[in-house]
């Protein structure tokens, strides 16, 4: 979890974070629906068609383009992020 948050922080893509820590998309973005439901991230500019509060599994589609949705790092995933640098 503190990997893929760094890795967030930094401007890495979902795409390049799946593959450099050889995880299926899929899984990814359940880690990344987790991290906003505990608060870690934010959805910046994203949202669901069919009005919910974040990105489902109907408005991403299987066939959704890549880069679509845009996280941020809330002050609680900053904190993660800074804990794991000591």
């Amino acid at each position: 979890m503190g990997e893929v948050l760094s890795r967030i922080e930094n401007g890495t893509t979902l795409d390049t974070i799946a593959r450099d820590l050889d995880m299926n998309r899929s899984t990814l973005l359940a880690m990344i629906e987790f991290l906003v439901d505990e608060g870690y991230l934010e959805g910046v500019g994203v949202g669901c068609s069919c009005s919910t509060s974040r990105l489902c599994e109907q408005c991403r589609g299987m066939n959704a383009g890549h880069g679509m949705a845009v996280y941020a790092l809330t002050s609680k995933g900053m904190g993660m992020v800074e804990r794991l640098k000591l």
